[in-house]
């Protein structure tokens, strides 16, 4: 892993190197895993640590460390844009485990992001965000994104019955909301 950013000795990001850096990465993924009630076997997580190693040209995983520990992460990958043939980076997870909540440290991770993508020459950031986070989305708008008035739709290729129903609460909690 290397520094991109730390503000003394206790707070530090870092992008992750893998596969140097798995058990910090697997950590990270288990936790949020355990809060959102999915489960991955050992395979699965080899699979994905592998993916992103093969692919860390594009993939840019960032963890948030607290006194050498995890405290968040962020998981972006480069893309092409189709309408402006600028690189993109494209936004796919932010977390904080649950215990570091409520400290800004959100936004320090988001800020270390934004410099870094930055500072690699990309042209803009997308992400999508659950509309029913108010958090995030306050957190996104307070940093200068602006919300498109878009859908996201998912198509399984494949059976995943733990992820299906997630979806399936959050969508009956929108529709009765």
């Amino acid at each position: 892993m290397h520094t991109i950013f730390s503000d003394d000795a206790a707070i530090r990001i870092v992008e992750l190197e893998l596969p140097e850096d798995r058990r910090l990465l697997d950590s990270i993924h288990i936790a949020y895993d355990r809060e959102y009630g999915f489960t991955h076997s050992d395979a699965e997580r080899d699979h994905f640590a592998a993916y992103l190693a093969a692919h860390r040209d594009i993939y840019h995983p960032l963890a948030l460390l607290l006194d050498n520990e995890p405290a968040g992460y962020i998981r972006a990958c480069d893309r092409l844009s189709t309408s402006s043939c600028d690189t993109v980076s494209m936004l796919d997870l932010v977390y904080i485990l649950p215990e570091h909540r409520g400290k800004k440290l959100g936004r320090l991770l988001m800020d270390a992001y934004i410099r870094f993508v930055r500072e690699s020459g990309h042209a803009r950031i997308d992400l999508l965000t659950d509309l029913d986070n108010p958090a995030a989305v306050s957190l996104y708008e307070s940093l200068g994104f602006r919300g498109r008035a878009r859908h996201q739709m998912i198509l399984f290729l494949k059976d995943n019955p733990t992820l299906n129903a997630y979806l399936d609460n959050k969508i009956m909690n929108q529709q009765s909301g």
